[in-house]
């Protein structure tokens, strides 16, 4: 596909790696947040009718997790309306010019409760869990902005769903991993779940599934993510190996052990998380990493050395 690409969210942890890493960066549109606003109709007529776009790439979210329980039920609080409403108003101004663009909606694995009754790791085409009960507020809202796009854009959008995004540097945002690393060399890492099933997300190949997407123009719902579970004790083993040579210094705990006496709800850590690739793989015709080549590869590139 040719043509200029408007990039919604471009200074965030993932868009801004796309914007750095993309085959297409030459075309790219980058308004920035204050210039453009999802949850203000004006703001996004003004910008599709200024410049004749090819595709959209909407990496906007309300991700704060814990602020987003806060507003649990709140369709007036910030997660909702960034996550659903914003993601309504742009599929909507895009619907008339569904056969010119290309819409891409940036998701979550959380739109699973990865719960025992319904374990991941998921295919590319399961649906978002319906059930609040089920999910945080801020999985549940992305699921319901997934549910949005195709009501309104059926087969002719794309969901990309991402989990645990990391990269090597950005200094404006710490990652998962980048988090825990920090914590540990200030002394403060805490105990990590050694049976909570995840898959992660080197973002560097979710970009490289990206251009694929759009140079391709091919639409449909797709994962980027390793090739394998870990959990989290087993994965920061691992990157404390490799970047502090250090074993054996982090302290395993069960996720039964770690709710005891807590009123924390079960759907706030899901047991068995993670997305399956398969489909992805094969119609994007790339693969993605392991868990370990993830590392690996962020170790190359300098994984640790602005912390």
């Amino acid at each position: 596909m040719k043509g200029l690409i408007l990039v919604i969210g471009s200074e965030g942890l993932v868009g801004s790696r796309f914007v750095e890493t993309s085959e297409r960066k030459n075309f790219l549109h980058l308004p920035k947040e204050v210039e453009l606003d999802i949850t203000n109709k004006s703001d996004i007529q003004n910008i599709l009718s200024s410049y004749s776009f090819s595709a959209v790439v909407n990496f906007a979210a309300f991700t704060d997790v814990n602020k987003a329980e806060e507003e649990r039920g709140d369709k007036n609080g910030k997660c909702w309306q960034v996550n659903v409403e914003g993601v309504k108003n742009l599929v909507e101004a895009i619907k008339p010019h569904r056969g010119r663009i290309h819409f891409i909606q940036i998701s979550t694995d959380m739109v699973f409760s990865g719960s025992s009754e319904d374990p991941g790791p998921y295919a590319e085409d399961r649906e978002p869990e319906k059930d609040l009960n089920e999910v945080t507020w801020y999985g549940y809202t992305k699921g319901q902005g997934e549910k949005v796009v195709r009501d309104i854009l059926g087969q002719s959008a794309t969901i990309l769903r991402i989990i645990y995004p990391v990269r090597a540097s950005f200094p404006a945002k710490l990652d998962y991993i980048r988090k825990l690393l920090s914590l540990y060399d200030e002394g403060k890492l805490y105990s990590l779940f050694s049976d909570q099933q995840i898959t992660i997300t080197f973002i560097d190949e979710a970009c490289r599934a990206l251009d694929a997407i759009i140079i391709g123009d091919i639409k449909g719902t797709f994962h980027a993510s390793s090739s394998d579970v870990t959990t989290p004790y087993n994965l920061i083993s691992e990157v404390l190996k490799k970047t502090r040579g250090k074993i054996n210094v982090v302290d395993p705990i069960s996720l039964d052990d770690f709710l005891k006496d807590r009123d924390v709800p079960v759907y706030r850590y899901p047991r068995f998380g993670g997305l399956d690739t398969s489909e992805t793989e094969g119609k994007l015709d790339l693969k993605f990493s392991t868990c370990r080549q993830m590392i690996e590869e962020l170790v190359k590139q300098g994984l640790g050395k602005d912390i």
